[in-house]
């Protein structure tokens, strides 16, 4: 698997998610028959990551 981003030449960075941005593919993905994660270009594992956090309380909004 090639890890290098061709225009910057170098490797692949984590992009940094807003709460909101999570918090708002969360409210998506309750809906029947979303497929929110691939709309947002977003792996599906991460998004089940932050379903996970919101129902454990560690992801909320912001006040």
């Amino acid at each position: 698997m090639d890890t290098t981003d061709q225009k910057s030449g170098g490797v692949r960075r984590n992009r940094r998610r807003t709460d909101a941005f999570k918090l708002g593919l969360v409210e998506q993905a309750r809906q029947p028959g979303a497929s929110v994660a691939r709309d947002a270009g977003v792996n599906a594992n991460q998004v089940f990551a932050w379903i996970k956090q919101h129902r454990d309380g560690t992801l909320v909004a912001e006040h």
